[in-house]
């Protein structure tokens, strides 16, 4: 008989799950697991904080579709977790939030005397999908066979494991082990009935201007070819919601920006619409005055959560299906009905009304007079030093609506931003998360100053463990994005100004290449350096607050009408 510890046991039931990182710093009560990951090729990665764990497990996730392990030690290590693990919560993220605890005689329940003791279960409990205990070496195969089923059931989100101590160093008979293949006990994804699509069919084949709408869900479900085939074999427009923007090349000839005048006038004369992964949320503005009457709309929704489905948008058909399967079963359904595409002139008059919109929205950013540094400029620059083959991670304020307006068209699951949730501070280790899923490509991280100072000292995180990823920090010494309402209405700000900080310099002293920035043709130099840096780098641009303030109106209107309703 051949015995195993409890963290030997564990590891092998997280390889068998595919899972290939870990994230989480070390403590005696999880040693026994720590001790055996390499010997089941999980790579363990430390961090400065706990939270940032669960956004480079986000990174990695959002860039290859792979699911992490994220560790939280006992009292403050586990609290730590929880502004992660709720972004996870709220983005459809899988993540394992794996908590070690005391000794079973002290614990459920804790009493005051006990050090860092906490009901972790309760604490846990609203923020994850599923959450519980394993109190023996013998049901740990079977918790972690609970925990990820109901991680993917549905839409994808974090569960939650307890694991005392003794659990751990506790050993049993390894014969006794019997690791099952997910197949074996999860389900696949919930597919499309032949009548739905039959039914779906039958409102695009009669659709005078049918509409495309691309969500998250989109990129996360590997649909996107799925999701073209249909554009193209109706020849009709597609656009993106904010969250989904690399669903869609933005370069494609069916593509339309969403988020602007020409847009809604696409919505506006849309009979059938049909949107794909995508809850429709308030970041969308999904108002009548800017989709049309819904009344003289049929809208199709197609996602794998039902609570998702008609929640902004009076439905014609819902399917809560794999969004892959049912926009495949679509296409060989309309194939078979031999469907005649659109003739394209409403495309092209869409095509020409975007372009006058958009050439009107980057006058000021054109005519921008200087001497400071405008954050479209900035982008542009990332772009054409980078080009369309990066992983971009986006993060702050407005800084994330410059760069959704101005970075390049993207390749799948390679444009991530915190458009959906909004948690600041995500951007830098959710870009060392994508890098360590995909260390050939290029990983590049833009974010504002307030977003960086939530989670900067992962840039040693990242020069320690030499994750090569590139971060430009757009720094203007204030929480830009709070100061148009509070100047308003008071003539005064409230706790704005954040003082100058040179990121290149704190860069430096975490290990990693440092460039700054305070001229626009010192941008793109800077960036090239960086670029070609042996290790992790920061590019510090000293851009203007004026600029970063002027978001075209009509935008910055619409980004309002998100917090206070429909205006006007």
């Amino acid at each position: 008989m051949s015995e195993i510890t409890g963290g030997e046991l564990l590891a092998r039931c997280l390889a068998n799950e595919g899972v290939r990182f870990l994230f989480g710093l070390p403590s005696p009560e999880i040693d026994p697991l720590l001790a055996q990951l390499g010997a089941h090729e999980i790579r363990l990665v430390p961090v400065r904080h706990e939270a940032a764990g669960v956004h480079m497990a986000e990174g990695l996730y959002k860039t290859t579709g792979q699911v992490a392990v994220v560790l939280g030690n006992p009292g403050p290590g586990s609290a730590n977790l929880l502004p992660g693990v709720i972004t996870a919560r709220h983005e459809g993220v899988p993540v394992l939030a794996l908590t070690s605890q005391h000794r079973l005689g002290i614990v459920y329940p804790s009493p005051p005397s006990t050090f860092q003791g906490q009901d972790q279960l309760d604490v846990f409990k609203p923020a994850v999908k599923w959450n519980g205990p394993i109190l023996s070496w013998e049901r740990i195969p079977e918790v972690v066979r609970l925990a990820f089923r109901e991680m993917w059931a549905g839409r994808p989100g974090p569960v939650h494991i307890e694991l005392p101590a003794p659990v751990l160093y506790a050993t049993g008979d390894e014969a006794s082990v019997r690791l099952l293949p997910p197949a074996a006990y999860r389900p696949p994804r919930p597919q499309a009935s032949d009548a739905q699509l039959r039914q779906a069919a039958d409102l695009l084949r009669r659709a005078k201007r049918p509409l495309v709408v691309a969500g998250s869900g989109v990129d996360r479900g590997e649909a996107n070819a799925a999701l073209l085939e249909l554009v193209e074999l109706l020849n009709c427009p597609v656009m993106t919601t904010m969250a989904g923007r690399a669903s869609v090349p933005l370069d494609h000839p069916n593509y339309v920006f969403g988020f602007g005048g020409c847009g809604d006038i696409v919505k506006q004369e849309a009979d059938v619409i049909v949107v794909a992964g995508s809850r429709l949320g308030n970041l969308d503005i999904p108002y009548d005055k800017y989709w049309g009457d819904p009344t003289h709309q049929q809208l199709i929704q197609i996602d794998v959560d039902p609570r998702h489905i008609g929640v902004t948008r009076p439905l014609a058909l819902g399917i809560v299906a794999d969004v892959n399967n049912a926009l495949e079963g679509l296409v060989q359904v309309l194939r078979a009905q031999q469907v005649r595409a659109r003739d394209g002139a409403d495309l092209g008059r869409y095509r020409a009304a975007a372009q006058k919109w958009w050439d009107e929205q980057l006058v000021p950013v054109k005519s921008w007079p200087g001497p400071g540094i405008h954050p479209a400029h900035v982008m542009q620059a990332v772009g054409a030093t980078f080009g369309s083959d990066a992983v971009y991670v986006t993060d702050g304020g407005n800084t994330s609506l410059w760069a959704h307006s101005c970075l390049p068209s993207t390749r799948p699951r390679s444009y991530h931003s915190i458009l959906e949730l909004g948690m600041l501070g995500t951007g830098i280790p959710s870009a060392i998360g994508a890098k360590l899923g995909a260390p050939e490509r290029e990983v590049v991280c833009v974010t504002g100053d307030g977003a960086a100072g939530f989670n900067f000292m992962e840039m040693q995180s990242a020069a320690r463990d030499g994750v090569k990823i590139t971060t430009i920090v757009c720094a203007e010494g204030s929480w830009t994005m709070e100061e148009p309402n509070e100047r308003m209405l008071y003539g005064r700000t409230f706790g704005t100004n954040q003082g100058t900080v040179r990121w290149d310099r704190v860069a430096e002293g975490l290990g990693c290449h440092g460039e700054y920035a305070e001229r626009s043709e010192d941008v793109e130099p800077a960036l090239r350096r960086a670029q070609g840096a042996k290790g992790p780098a920061v590019v510090c641009v000293r851009t203007d607050r004026d600029a970063n303030l002027a978001i075209p109106t009509e935008m910055l209107v619409r980004f309002t009408e998100v917090y206070q309703g429909p205006m006007g």
